[in-house]
């Protein structure tokens, strides 16, 4: 399984799985250190590890996004 990390509040970080868009919150503690908002954790057997690949693929596809909403509306 994998998470998106929504937010970080009292040591609460707050997710949302990817594969069935349900919200956990997990200790910050049970989390690999300097996790922040955004990142992707994968789950397997109980254990959470960032992402790096697919954190970086989500980022920038969201840019992508970002950029082409901006420039349809600098276009107008």
């Amino acid at each position: 399984m994998h998470y998106i990390i929504d937010r970080i509040e009292s040591g609460i970080a707050v997710c949302n799985c990817m594969e069935t868009s349900e919200d956990i919150e997990i200790h910050v503690r049970e989390l690999p250190a300097r996790i922040k908002e955004g990142d992707v954790l994968a789950q397997t057997d109980g254990v959470y590890v960032y992402d790096a690949k697919l954190t970086k693929k989500r980022r920038n596809n969201l840019t992508d996004r970002m950029n082409r909403l901006f420039d349809k509306n600098l276009k107008k």
